[in-house]
């Protein structure tokens, strides 16, 4: 007797540490410290509580089990006892993993079918419980002074033996955290006293669940040893008997099966509602996961039906029991619960119709002006969502065009939902920087530069190194008219480092602007030997960036619509030149576009493809540099020459499938050489790149130019 009470302590010991000492010590030192903390220390303040509460589960262990086959006291080595638990605890921490990984295996469940769905819950609370046994099972022959020889063979014979055993085991573990959570049903936010004497209480439940546990686990090792001594014995294979398994699965099935039924078989609308939400896969988290299979918005759509539904039929029940007055007491506090469910599943409303959304964004590849519109006005009546406002943003974001009413409202909308995802969230540094990096590029895209700086400026300071950060403040400044901001800044990070070529440009650009016609080329010469020695990933934005400078020194285009376009080459100094020839491949690229662009010299097209041959073959990847030899071809009178601009152009195409203006002067090749069908199409991906009008991304009207020609193909066809 004293010593079963002995190792009552111990287990209640180990239970205080596992259920009551963890919340305890983090209320302690929230109170110290006035905040909450972590979440790297609450998880410390577990592993350390965990830890003592494993060493004194242990100490019992050795107590129960510290005894020889022929009855002697000895203690198991605890060194041994310790190596044996973790095939338990591995068992464990793969389940654990395994539960984050099998939401998206439960939300395909659900999408499909519901019976699939409950068949998976089934299986994986059988599979859990069985490796449960198998391992508590383990580890406790490991503990024996004398442990069995070869044990799992014949437990594997009585496996399920190990379920109710492991049913023990997790309800030990669950047990506390099952009653706080009744507790917070009951009375909402529970006092600290009160909240710490419902996980004592639970504490003491557990221990006396862990004491089941190893008595089972004794009783269940002796009889597995008495079997297998029997077959040894008598030759014969040790089967068991089928009863207990059986037993096990009907309790299981009949739980299932009332959890899910019990509304339909009380008829109580409001237990219908919240039974069937509860086994819909409501819980947030999980219904958040069936978005990448595309569930979500359906489930949030009959969760809102069914509350529309059970509202209006508690609104009907009370109508037709005006006349009985407990019959109305009754009808009115169902009405009263089925609100308070509605109002507790109203993300279905908000986010679920935001998913809807989202969802209507990707089928369709974009966004349209009624979606914007629907958007924005969600995330204006539900301003305290995080994930309304998210949506909004990415869908209202991602529609620019002349003329657009949505940019300010959009801007307010991005601005909020960084505000609710600091506040919300909870998130590292590197997360919110990678999160406001990705709110000032949607920021840029409405045309709200300053706060993309503003926003930005804030971590500039901290996070100068971060490459990516610095690229997107010098955009916004050098967008919003502060081409001397633009300037400083990118110089000083180019001064330090080499890895940047749009930082390059940018203090080309920004030199350019302020007249600084020699810096400028200082740095689109550094850009120009960058993109010579370029390849993979990045070659087509270094191409993209170095053709954008080009043009900016050759052609003067109209400055009412870009507001600044250049044309220095007739004008370069000596100084300036000699800058030039510095670098041959800036030299050669520089004079072919120059060329490309002034008919009066394409009279005789040999030095323009001849500098472009030279271009090509420092780097033959280069999309624009082909995009040139077309137009060099199509500028010329010669038949020979024109006939090759297509193929220029399908190459450029090949290089670079994302630049509207090479399918644009493709199609118009296309419309010469009267292949009417084939310039449709090549009007088409141009459009498709620029679905909407837009000036600010398409400086030279292409999208005007190819709605044009595409009506006169198309006409043509017809």
């Amino acid at each position: 007797m004293k010593k079963q009470s002995s190792i009552m302590v111990w287990l209640m010991l180990a239970a205080v540490c596992a259920g009551l000492l963890p919340d305890m010590a983090e209320t302690v030192i929230e109170t110290l410290t006035g905040d909450s903390l972590s979440g790297v220390l609450s998880f410390a303040v577990s592993f350390v509580t965990g830890c003592l509460g494993l060493v004194f589960f242990l100490q019992a262990v050795s107590l129960r089990f510290g005894k020889r086959t022929d009855g002697t006291e000895q203690k198991p080595d605890k060194i041994f006892c310790l190596l044996g638990c973790f095939p338990c605890l591995l068992v464990y921490l793969i389940v654990w993993y395994l539960c984050d990984h099998a939401l998206p295996v439960l939300a395909v469940g659900y999408v499909v079918m519901k019976v699939l769905f409950t068949v998976i819950i089934v299986v994986a609370i059988v599979v859990l419980l069985v490796l449960s046994g198998l391992g508590f099972f383990c580890w406790m022959n490991s503990a024996l002074p004398v442990p069995q020889a070869h044990p799992i063979r014949r437990y594997f014979s009585r496996i399920f033996l190990g379920i109710p055993m492991a049913v023990l085991l997790w309800a030990a573990l669950l047990v506390p955290a099952a009653g706080l959570y009744l507790l917070q049903q009951i009375s909402g936010e529970p006092a600290i006293l009160l909240r710490h004497l419902v996980l004592l209480a639970g504490t003491v439940v557990m221990a006396v669940l862990l004491y089941a546990a190893m008595a089972l686990t004794e009783k269940m090792m002796g009889k597995v040893s008495e079997e297998g001594a029997a077959a040894s014995a008598s030759g014969v294979s040790v089967t068991g008997r089928r009863y207990l398994p059986r037993l096990v699965m009907a309790v299981l099935c009949a739980g299932l099966f009332f959890s899910q039924n019990m509304a339909q078989i009380t008829e109580n609308e409001s237990a219908l509602l919240d039974a069937w939400l509860q086994n819909a896969l409501i819980e947030y988290n999980i219904y958040l996961v069936s978005l990448d299979v595309g569930g979500a918005a359906a489930i949030a759509e009959e969760a809102v039906e069914q509350m529309d539904s059970a509202l209006l039929s508690a609104e009907e029940a009370e109508q037709e029991t005006e006349q009985d007055a407990k019959a109305l007491k009754k009808a009115e506090r169902n009405t009263e619960k089925i609100e308070e469910i509605c109002e507790k599943y109203d993300i279905f409303r908000t986010d679920g119709q935001a998913l809807a959304y989202w969802e209507q964004y990707k089928k369709y590849g974009g966004a349209d002006t009624d979606l914007v519109e629907e958007a924005l006005l969600l995330a204006e009546e539900n301003p305290d969502s995080y994930q309304v406002q998210y949506v909004a943003a990415m869908i209202a974001s991602s529609l620019t065009y002349v003329g657009a009413k949505h940019y300010d409202q959009t801007a307010e909308v991005i601005l909020r939902c960084g505000e609710l995802y600091e506040s919300e969230m909870n998130p590292s540094e590197t997360e919110w920087i990678t999160f406001a990096k990705g709110m000032a590029q949607m920021l840029l895209d409405v045309y709200h530069e300053e706060e993309a700086a503003d926003l930005l400026e804030e971590l500039a300071d901290t996070y100068g190194d971060d490459v990516e950060l610095i690229e997107l403040l010098a955009q916004s400044y050098e967008r919003g008219d502060r081409a001397e901001e633009a300037y400083a800044l990118a110089v000083e990070y180019c001064a330090d480092h080499d890895d940047s070529p749009y930082l390059m440009y940018c203090a080309a650009v920004s030199a350019l602007k302020q007249g600084e016609t020699y810096a400028s080329l200082s740095y689109t010469s550094m850009l120009a030997s960058y993109t010579a020695a370029c390849e993979g990933d990045d070659l087509n934005n270094c191409d993209a960036w170095l053709f954008e400078l080009l043009e900016y020194l050759t052609l003067n285009d109209n400055a009412k619509y870009t507001g600044f376009q250049y044309d220095v080459y007739d004008d370069l100094t000596d100084e300036e030149n000699a800058l030039i020839d510095e670098n041959p491949f800036f030299r050669n690229y520089l004079d072919g576009v120059y060329l490309a662009y002034n008919s009066d010299h394409l009279d005789e097209p040999e030095d323009a493809f001849d500098l472009m041959t030279e271009v090509l073959s420092e780097n033959p990847a280069l999309a624009s540099a082909w995009y040139v030899c077309g137009i060099i071809a199509s500028n010329t009178d010669d038949d020979t020459y024109t006939e090759s601009a297509v193929v220029y152009y399908q190459r450029a195409g090949e290089l670079n499938d994302q630049i509207p203006a090479v399918w644009y002067a493709m199609a118009k090749e296309y419309d010469r050489l009267g292949e009417y069908e084939a310039g449709i199409e090549a009007c088409q991906k141009a459009l498709a790149l620029l679905p909407e009008e837009d000036h600010g991304n398409d400086w030279y009207g292409i999208n005007i130019h190819c709605s044009n020609l595409l009506d006169k193909l198309q006409a043509a066809v017809e």
